[in-house]
């Protein structure tokens, strides 16, 4: 072989050799190297470097090269620390570093510790990030095409209550090619409280920073629900945003405790998703189109959020053809207690408001159909109003059975005690067929007829117990025209007290009448019936006693008497029923004991669970006894 041949093939084989070395990582100990990257850092973003461990260099096919152990500082090696711990990983630009100037192409931090502000006034990334937005803007330097951090961990302030907070595994990847207008993010956290995912892609940080407009394609994850939305947006003005999203959770009650926010009646929702367009900006958002749905039903209209420092106020006019109400009122017997068999669970239940009103809340709600269980409502008509203090439900129509129902309820926090809950309700009813409204509750028929009604109540109390203690008003209740069902009071009368035997008389017995009346009147959580009457062509019957709700007992006495007098004209004999024990058990049976008229038997047999202040005063006076008189020993 010639020499010729021989230097060629030596030249090639050194050049290949060359060039696998270059594409080689080489382990160097050369502090001359951080210094040399720390001073371009600090000329371009206001960042120095310093490394401990020792640096790796790749020449090919770009140049780049690796730090470990590194520690990131503002300003100087003397400034606050940005980074610490783990590895920085720079690809530099070849004709930059020709020149000898350093050009970060490619950033990758991995493994290390990001410190972000500790405490109100540290302004620690204020100096980068000023230069890093100058240098996407395009006024001076150059820009970074991609950032990556992995397994690392931020430590800094949480915006839910100022406290400092750690979140691990962090890993980001930002990404914006020199050829396009648009970056990319991509990344995921863990926390304590569980794990988050955000994508977001399309948006030209040219376009923002200039003053324009930018589009954007938006997802964020977390282990309770999501969120995703499309749209415009910019920050010239503050942050603005016009597009169409979707939030989605399956626990309303846990996202918000993870955000540290609050909302109005959170604790009775569970499944929650909000779809529709939006406009957000200065702290509020706009929906001129929405979609709500929750626990089956699906809601369409309109409504609007504001975000305050202290609570959030939402104000929302919804409609839906079919509406299942019957969640609700399933979550409010849980929250009340009444779920439990057991009496103590209910009466020792807080009535505390405040797990119900973390915000404010303007809510109008109708629907062509409602089911609230197995009772059916059509035409409703609602709202819901919810402040710091209180909440007020109203029922501004609703049809029930051939009936018109309206009705309010308000719960008040006290003024001394925040727990104290102070509750006013009143309602009216007309027209409703009693009758179809028991089959619906699965009660027997006993009743038929149109019935009217009113109701005004008003009770304060920290728990169930001491509410239902409390409470005094008036219910009232009459019809017309109407029948006791599976009940021949004129038979009874006739058999001296007692109803024929067989289950096929109680199925064929029937006392029409054309009027019937009852009133209540509440003192102290006990209701007296100062009003009990029926009327009948045959006969008439009337109805005395107390209701005492605490105890869920009912204690009357019933006195039936034909209108027709006896062949000597002696005047009938009037025949008289108890009534006792607890509301799910009461027993009736004839008394012979009694006369008529005889209101101090009653009185005298009533337990003193049951008797209310004034009860011994005569019947016409027993309406106007003050609440805080106390009952005669």
């Amino acid at each position: 072989m010639s020499l010729r041949r021989t230097l060629s093939a030596l030249g090639l084989g050194l050049l290949a050799t060359a060039l696998v070395a270059g594409c080689l990582p080489w382990s160097v100990e050369a502090p001359s190297a951080a210094r040399f990257v720390s001073g371009g850092l600090q000329q371009s973003w206001g960042v120095a470097l310093a490394a401990q461990g020792r640096t790796e260099v790749v020449l090919l096919p770009l140049p780049r090269i690796v730090f470990q152990d590194i520690r990131l500082t503002e300003g100087n090696a003397g400034g606050p620390v940005l980074a610490s711990g783990g590895s920085l990983s720079l690809q530099l630009g070849l004709a930059a570093l020709l020149t000898g100037r350093v050009e970060v192409d490619s950033l990758t931090l991995d493994g290390a510790e990001v410190v972000l502000p500790q405490e109100a006034g540290d302004t620690r990334w204020s100096s980068a990030s000023e230069r890093l937005t100058h240098s996407i803007a395009g006024e001076d330097g150059d820009r970074p095409r991609r950032v990556i951090l992995a397994r690392c961990s931020v430590t800094g302030l949480d915006p839910r209550n100022g406290a400092l907070r750690t979140v691990r595994d962090v890993d980001l990847t930002v990404s914006w090619p020199t050829w396009s207008e648009s970056l990319a993010l991509t990344g995921g956290f863990r926390w304590s409280d569980g794990s988050a995912r955000i994508t977001l892609a399309g948006l030209r940080p040219y376009a923002l920073l200039s003053g324009g407009e930018s589009p954007f394609t938006g997802a964020l994850t977390w282990s309770t629900g999501s969120l995703n939305a499309e749209g415009s947006g910019s920050v010239r003005d503050g942050l603005k945003a016009v597009g169409t999203g979707r939030l989605q959770t399956h626990s309303l009650h846990r996202t918000l405790a993870l955000t540290g926010g609050g909302l109005a009646l959170s604790p009775f929702i569970e499944d929650f998703s909000v779809e529709g367009s939006f406009e957000a900006g200065s702290g509020q958002i706009q929906f001129p189109s929405v979609t709500v749905r929750s626990d089956g039903n699906s809601l369409e209209g309109a409504g609007s959020a504001t975000f305050g420092p202290q609570r959030t106020a939402v104000q929302a006019t919804l409609a839906a053809e079919n509406l299942n109400l019957s969640p609700l009122l399933a979550g409010l017997l849980r929250l009340t207690g009444f779920d439990h068999a057991d009496d103590r669970a209910w009466r020792a239940r807080s009535l505390d408001l405040r797990p119900f009103t973390g915000g404010d809340l303007d809510l109008r709600i109708s629907a062509g159909s409602a089911r609230i269980g197995p009772v059916q409502l059509s035409d409703l008509a609602s709202s819901v109003l919810v402040r710091e203090d209180g909440i007020e439900a109203s029922l501004g129509r609703a049809n029930v059975r051939g009936g018109m129902v309206k009705g309010r309820v308000s719960l008040a926090a006290g003024e001394s005690a925040a727990a104290l809950t102070r509750v006013k309700a009143q309602g009216s009813f007309d027209g409703l067929d009693l009758g179809a409204l028991l089959d619906d509750l699965g009660q027997a028929r006993w009743m038929v007829g149109a019935t009217r009604g009113t109701l005004t109540l008003e009770a304060a109390g920290h728990d169930v117990g001491a509410l239902a203690r409390s409470v005094s008003g008036r219910v009232a209740l009459e019809s017309e025209d109407g029948a006791l069902s599976g009940l021949d009071l004129a038979d009874v009368i006739h058999r001296g007290g007692t109803m024929a035997p067989g289950a096929l008389a109680r199925r064929n017995g029937r006392t029409p009448f054309e009027h019937a009346a009852v009133t209540l009147l509440f003192a102290d959580g006990v209701g007296e019936i100062v009003e009990g009457r029926l009327a009948s062509r045959t006969l008439g019957a009337s109805l005395i006693g107390r209701v005492a709700l605490a105890d869920r007992r009912f204690q009357a006495r019933a006195e039936v008497q034909s209108r027709t007098n006896a062949s000597d004209g002696t005047p009938p004999t009037a025949t008289q029923f108890e009534i006792t024990g607890p509301w799910n058990a009461v027993s009736v049976r004839a008394s012979a004991d009694l006369h008529p008229g005889g209101d101090d038997a009653l009185k005298s047999a009533a337990p003193d669970s049951i008797r209310r202040p004034g009860a011994d005063l005569p019947l016409g006076l027993r309406a106007y006894a003050p609440a805080n008189v106390s009952a005669a020993p």
